[in-house]
């Protein structure tokens, strides 16, 4: 089976830096190459610095520059931010005088002449006086953003002493706003070195590298530029994807006007108890937004009116409960009378951890035929074994835990963000997974798909509910590409989570406002 359309590889440095010898023959080509990649980079840095606040007229802009092409994609990214903002100032710190960088860095120099304070570093510069250096050379003031572009996939450990001292002292600087590095933060390569520049965003140039995807973001967070290198489908040797987001371009286009609300499927949603009803509330939202045709959400009895007022799109059933408050097994009856109906079933959010919910999870997987989501409280050992049981013609079970659930149902003793290890217990436990965390993975058993959108603001109560109903909806409306379907949902939640950011920031926001987003990333095209 052949990768999601949608999807690039991600490669080690070595293979990235042998491919891209190969698409960029020429140095016409490698220049224009470059300033694709610059031009991306600086677009990207000014809009995701609107996460901070929006972007300042007089932006003030240090670019650490090295002899190489790295040096060359920073220093174009530079003048498009110079270009951008005509107030902003730039300060340039070149590792070797610029005689000695290599021709294109040396030629996207020479159009930032003039417009730009250039500095060239002393091989015995100490900390201090890099220091010293960073704050004279901004007034004191500081710096908005720091563009990383001393060293690229060509680098081998150890660090130099003079880039070592220069990553230190621009590490320590507490002046900077925002730090970005160019394809890899300096430092960090196949042979990385115990000290790596300490990025926020991480724009990754025509390839993704795997070094960035090897923990949880010590790289900072992905932004991936396609510089269409893999628009001629060329083969690569790799079982690890980055996302490219024209993965929403399907639920792009115009519907057809020769449809109802059967057309696009109906999802159940299984969850909620008495003392945690939010959860299914979102996500109950969340598939009523998803595109879907029909959503049918059983709910306690005791909160299903109250939830019914809230989405009244959605059909709810209620369900009578346990003296503790959760769904009681003895009326397993309402949904499965029902079961023919739904084209996908979202089981947990909400539900309780008793074995009263256990065993309707474990009724569910075992019996429902269509794509089942479980999430949350449905995300127990004892669940998944049911997995194993399905019939190999019957659709396929897919988990969404966080890392913390991923230990416990991997059976794992410590965080693991291994490939590997992932599609093991995809295989194993005969289900799909969607890994969730700064860089969420999904993984069909065989590959695992790397989605960098999102941020800290899903770093809060309720978002992995609403992604689980996202889920659950896109799956209801067509089943016949699991995988392409988990991937919308995933990319969607996360576009629609930096939308929100870059309009309120990262802290005073509430989760349910990242469903409105939803229809504006979808209009973004």
């Amino acid at each position: 089976m052949k990768p999601l359309a949608h999807a690039h590889p991600i490669l080690s440095c070595e293979k990235a830096r042998a491919f891209e010898a190969e698409v960029l023959k020429t140095e016409e080509a490698e220049w224009a190459a470059m300033k694709q990649a610059g031009v991306g980079i600086g677009l990207g840095i000014a809009t995701d610095f609107q996460e901070l606040c929006p972007v300042p007229q007089h932006l003030r802009i240090l670019a650490l520059i090295g002899k190489g092409n790295n040096g060359g994609d920073a220093l174009i990214a530079c003048g498009q931010l110079l270009a951008d903002y005509p107030r902003a100032s730039g300060t340039l710190l070149l590792l070797e005088p610029a005689d000695q960088m290599r021709p294109l860095a040396q030629r996207a120099l020479q159009q930032l002449e003039g417009r730009v304070s250039i500095r060239v570093l002393q091989s015995e510069e100490s900390l201090d006086s890099l220091t010293g250096l960073l704050e004279d050379a901004s007034s004191g003031l500081g710096f908005d953003v720091c563009i990383d572009g001393l060293l690229g996939v060509s680098f081998k450990a150890p660090l130099r002493e003079s880039v070592r001292t220069v990553i230190q002292a621009v590490n320590a600087y507490d002046k900077i706003r925002m730090r970005a590095a160019v394809d890899v933060p300096s430092g960090r390569g196949d042979q990385s070195d115990e000290l790596s520049f300490r990025a926020d965003f991480c724009y990754a140039t025509g390839i993704a590298k795997k070094v960035l995807f090897q923990g949880l973001a010590e790289c900072g967070r992905v932004r991936y530029i396609d510089l269409g290198f893999f628009a001629e489908a060329q083969e690569q040797e790799s079982t690890d994807y980055i996302l490219n987001p024209t993965v929403l371009d399907p639920i792009r286009t115009l519907r057809s006007p020769s449809v109802d609300k059967r057309t696009f499927g109906h999802v159940f949603v299984v969850g909620g108890s008495s003392f945690m009803p939010g959860a299914l509330l979102m996500a109950v939202q969340s598939a009523v937004r998803s595109g879907v045709g029909l959503v049918t959400a059983f709910a306690p009895v005791s909160i299903a009116a109250t939830l019914a007022a809230q989405v009244p799109e959605a059909m709810w059933v209620p369900w009578p409960e346990s003296s503790a408050g959760t769904l009681s097994p003895r009326a397993l009856p309402l949904l499965m009378d029902r079961i023919n109906q739904a084209t996908a079933v979202v089981v947990g959010p909400g539900m309780g951890k008793d074995r009263n919910t256990e065993m309707i999870a474990q009724e569910i997987v075992k019996s429902v035929e269509c794509p089942v989501v479980l999430d949350a409280d449905a995300l127990r050992s004892r669940v998944l074994d049911m997995a194993k049981r399905r019939k190999a013609q019957v659709a396929p079970v897919v988990v969404t835990p966080h890392m913390g659930e991923y230990m416990s149902i991997a059976k794992l003793n410590r965080e693991n963000f291994s490939s590997r290890t992932l599609k093991d217990f995809c295989q194993q436990a005969k289900v799909m997974a969607v890994l969730k965390g700064p860089i969420t993975r999904i993984c069909d058993g065989n590959r695992v798909y790397m989605n960098t959108a999102g941020g800290p603001v899903l770093s809060r109560g309720g978002s992995g509910d609403i992604l689980a109903g996202l889920i659950g909806g896109m799956l209801a409306q067509d089943h016949s590409g699991v995988p392409a379907g988990i991937a919308r949902a995933v990319t969607l939640h996360g576009q629609a989570a930096e939308g929100l950011v870059r309009k309120s920031g990262q802290v005073a926001v509430r989760t349910t406002q990242i469903l409105d987003e939803f229809s504006v990333v979808l209009r973004s095209c």
